[in-house]
């Protein structure tokens, strides 16, 4: 139990000696001299809490050790004395801790996932209490982003009137809707009914265990009017999922999985060779991504929108920058609402260049909780998002685009707490991507979790990064999430969400982890059942008793 060392500094640095109290290699070193005696378990330890430290004298370059384990491999004395054995330090108990491997992994800048929807688990448990509100389309004679709008203002309407209602008590809602989500490869989506989801993910979010979704893949047509339970099945709300998707009567549930990203992405100046279109190019994000394609990628032809146009603060400035580096860059006023000027900016686009790709970076925030939304805060910040889409989609369709990109936001999948205008507008371009590439299109809707920058969206504070840090989902570095853009285009995903995670910290939220995420938190090994006898315990010394209970 005890290990005696002699430790010294190297004749380079044992000048420094003098210049410490105590060297701080010294000190490691003395203390690496305990891993002599390492049982060889093969646990990290790391050093946990200190008690009784005492400093006797200074500026020592060599040292003589002393360390008596106390209490098995977690707690020991150490005792140092100089050449001579006058005393230098004393620390009267140190105690480690083990540490996991996946605890001293190298922190990642963030990767890419994709929203996986999983075979739903467990027998489950009784039915609870639960009306069931079905989500009826809008009028036919609606555009699609009218139709979003509609729906996804009646929903808050209900969102609105069940939050309010004290009466419903433990009372489940159930939120039904008809192939809004495409829960399996091929499947058909209703992109007007799709908002719902991120406005609902808001509300459970703020009022956990109050309500609960439902999409099934019955024709729209066979819904309210033969009653709402006629193509739903209560059993599913046995499962205590807060989002399901029925196909063909199996249960499906939501999961963020990661992706493995390709290899690095070529410059992209051949591949988009022509004119790269970025709505909401002149700040934030789009402003960010156009610096990235023209020095990463090469890029020579940039138009960037935005509704001031050339008088977008800082938009002189970002062009000036763009053309030093060899890029032609146009700057148009559009407000991508209004399709007319969208359908100008494009045809003004000479066709010796044409256009073969697209960005759509235009959005507005407004955050607030479910029951301070209005309709209007709903439609100001869903407008941006989905109409600007919407007009992109129908003018761009046939042309020989290369890429057509919607920024979109993790906010409309994990993040929605406080924000489910945007989070309803984000799903909405998930959804589009979706369609897109069933019609054989070139999509990708891209999710962003928060960047540790200014994205146009409001100024990103450090209590911003200490709230996403202790939440598991730090923010993301700028030049990290430029990375992360190039591998989503190359991963042929309609729908990619980019976050940084900390699965320790996400793990810490135990039942407070949103359902989601759940896949990126490692299962915990079931507790064994062996019956922990008295004979167990009996040829045990007392520390290794301690430790075995």
């Amino acid at each position: 139990d005890d290990v005696f060392a002699e430790v010294e500094l190297p004749a380079e640095a044992a000048a420094e000696a003098a210049a410490y109290r105590l060297h701080p290699a010294l000190l490691d070193a003395a203390m690496h001299a305990d891993l002599v005696a390492d049982g060889g378990d093969g646990a990290t330890l790391l050093p946990f809490s200190w008690n009784g430290v005492t400093l006797e004298s200074a500026g020592r370059g060599a040292l003589r050790v002393l360390l008596r384990r106390l209490r098995g491999e977690e707690e020991t004395e150490i005792a140092a004395t100089d050449a001579d054995g006058n005393p230098v330090l004393r620390i009267r108990s140190l105690t480690s801790r083990a540490v996991r491997p996946e605890q001293l992994a190298p922190r990642t800048g963030g990767s890419p996932h994709r929203l996986g929807w999983l075979p739903a688990e467990g027998p489950g448990g009784t039915v609870p209490r639960h009306e069931v509100w079905t989500v009826t389309a809008a009028p036919g004679d609606a555009s699609v982003p009218e139709a979003a709008a509609t729906v996804a203002a009646r929903t808050l309407a209900r969102l609105r009137s069940w939050l309010a209602d004290d009466t419903t008590g433990d009372k489940l809602l159930v939120v039904r809707t008809v192939r809004a989500v495409a829960a399996r490869p091929g499947d058909p989506i209703d992109v007007t009914q799709a908002p719902v989801w991120g406005l609902v993910r808001a509300a459970q979010a703020e009022h956990p265990g109050r309500i609960v979704l439902v999409d099934v893949d019955v024709d729209a047509d066979t819904g309210p009017d033969t009653g709402p339970d006629a193509v739903f099945d209560p059993s599913v709300l046995a499962l205590g999922e807060p989002e399901n998707a029925v196909r063909e009567g199996a249960v499906l549930v939501p999961r963020l999985v990661p992706v493995a990203p390709p290899a690095p992405a070529e410059d992209r100046a051949g591949a988009w060779r022509g004119t790269v279109l970025i709505t909401g190019g002149l700040g934030g994000i789009g402003g960010l991504l156009a610096r990235h394609l023209v020095r990463r990628h090469g890029v020579r032809h940039l138009v960037l929108t935005g509704r001031r146009g050339p008088g977008t603060p800082g938009a002189a400035g970002l062009r000036e920058e763009l053309a030093a580096l060899g890029a032609d860059i146009t700057v148009a006023a559009c407000d991508v609402t209004d399709r007319a000027r969208l359908a100008a900016v494009l045809a003004a686009i000479p066709p010796e260049r044409p256009l073969t790709a697209v960005i759509h970076a235009a959005g507005v925030a407004d955050h607030a909780l479910t029951t301070d939304l209005t309709e209007e805060r709903l439609t100001a910040v869903l407008r941006p998002k989905t109409e600007g889409a919407w007009h992109l989609h129908e003018l761009t369709r046939d042309l020989d685009l290369k890429a057509f990109v919607l920024l979109s936001s993790a906010g409309g999948t994990a993040l929605a707490a406080g924000q489910g205008n945007y989070a309803a507008a984000n799903v909405f371009l998930d959804a589009l991507a979706a369609h897109r590439r069933s019609a054989g299109l070139p999509a990708l809707s891209l999710g962003y979790g928060m960047w540790a920058a200014d994205t146009g969206l409001g100024a990103v504070t450090d209590a911003d990064l200490e709230r996403m840090a202790r939440l598991g989902l730090p923010a993301l570095d700028p030049d990290d999430a430029r990375a992360l853009f190039d591998a989503a285009l190359g991963l042929g995903e309609p729908h990619v969400t980019v976050l940084r995670t900390d699965r320790h910290a996400l793990a810490a939220r135990g039942d407070r982890l949103p359902a989601v995420l759940r896949a990126l938190v490692p299962r915990r090994k079931a507790a064994s059942r062996q019956p922990a006898g008295a004979a167990r315990f009996a040829g045990l010394a007392g520390f290794e008793r301690r430790r075995a209970l």
